[in-house]
């Protein structure tokens, strides 16, 4: 085997082993990267010091293994991601949890414990939750109540006064 077919394989190894690095290291697709330029390096030595058949096969292996690396590396991406707990799109247990118990909160009044512009914290059932307003802005310690909860953000509304206990009336029919 010729030298530079050598070094073609090498160039060959070394791009998939940076690519699968990026699975396990993930630094923003700079070893994704990294590892298409050693395959373009590969092919290009091929290329140079290569006949036209050797370089006809290695610019089709390269234009097929591509798609087919990113192909596996996608499925082992998810499901390695699967069993870690995330959902497919980002999410985890944890986070549906809260979701969940954020959800729970619509329909309860509170109190805002700082001011809202038109963003900021209130306190429901004694927790103090992330929220924003309608648009309108509040200060600390005004009564609202939970009117929705999207995108995981409680949305609060303006209001009189909770209701409690002492105010109901119970008519005794007797």
């Amino acid at each position: 085997m010729d030298g530079y077919l050598i070094l073609a394989a090498g160039l060959v190894g070394v791009g998939l082993l940076l690519m699968a690095t990026e699975f396990f290291l993930p630094t923003g697709g700079v070893m994704l990267v990294s590892g298409v330029v050693a395959w373009a390096a590969a092919v290009g030595a091929v290329l140079l010091y290569g006949s036209a058949t050797e370089a006809s096969v290695a610019v089709i292996a390269l234009a097929l293994g591509l798609p087919v690396c990113g192909a596996v590396g996608g499925w082992v991406w998810k499901r390695s991601a699967l069993r870690l707990g995330l959902r497919p799109n980002g999410e985890t247990a944890r986070d549906a949890a809260d979701r969940d118990e954020l959800a729970a909160l619509k329909g309860r009044y509170g109190t805002t414990a700082t001011t809202m512009r038109p963003s900021g914290a209130v306190v429901i059932d004694g927790r103090r939750v992330d929220a924003m307003t309608e648009g309108l802005m509040l200060d600390a310690g005004v009564p609202v109540k939970c009117v929705a909860v999207r995108a995981g953000r409680v949305i609060v509304r303006r209001t009189d006064a909770a209701p409690s206990l002492t105010d109901l009336t119970f008519d005794d029919p007797a």
